[in-house]
């Protein structure tokens, strides 16, 4: 009679197994049919297909003032590359922010261009985290084509410039890199009085000095 138990009870065990077994193999293969259904599917509508920009390393070790900035090359709407590799011609002005703050941002670019255009570089880095559209460069593309800003603007996929600093993207924000790669300042606020005085006080004490 033992035995007969332990037999039952063995045969049970193996049954088990066996459905375990079962149930890996067809959700993997759900899961394969699904991956080749859904990447058809964005092949026979390229406004869906994902931003394919090279990822950038998975580790990006944070800036610190007067600190060598990290490596970038982005290519504006325009077409322009971007980059740092071999130093900067000028000094460079950076301004993020969310596409909900996008009016705030383009304050921002209207003053700086206007004020320091003829001693700095200056672009919107745009992060497309905050946006439905995260992973879809062509939607992110009409989006900012069709918002007037006075600077050029370059969608930084990744997120490599929020990764290198601390960046509060509800909030407009100012970085300057020196024309040595180093990093000047980072300065969040909305454009007003101080924020104007303040701004002039970092760039050509921390850009040109």
């Amino acid at each position: 009679m033992k035995i007969y138990f332990r037999y039952l009870i063995n045969h049970k065990k193996k049954i088990e197994k066996m459905k375990n077994k079962i149930s890996i193999i067809i959700f993997l293969t759900l899961l394969f049919f699904n991956n080749i259904c859904y990447a058809q599917f964005l092949k026979d509508d390229p406004e869906l297909d994902f931003d394919k920009t090279p990822l950038p390393p998975f580790s990006i070790r944070k800036v610190k003032p007067y600190e060598d900035f990290t490596t970038f090359e982005f290519r504006d709407l325009n077409g322009k590359t971007w980059t740092n590799r071999n130093g900067l011609e000028r000094p460079l002005l950076i301004i993020t922010g969310r596409w909900k703050i996008r009016y705030d941002v383009r304050k921002w670019a209207h003053y700086l261009a206007l004020k320091y255009n003829l001693y700095c570089d200056i672009i919107w880095v745009y992060n497309p985290d905050s946006t439905e559209y995260a992973n879809h460069r062509k939607k992110n593309e009409d989006l900012l084509n069709n918002f007037i800003i006075a600077v050029p603007v370059v969608i930084d996929s990744h997120a490599l410039i929020g990764r290198s600093l601390k960046i509060e993207y509800d909030i407009p924000t100012i970085i300057g890199i020196t024309k040595k790669n180093t990093l000047g300042f980072v300065y969040e606020s909305p454009l007003n009085n101080v924020a104007i005085q303040r701004i002039e006080h970092l760039i050509f004490n921390k850009l040109f000095k």
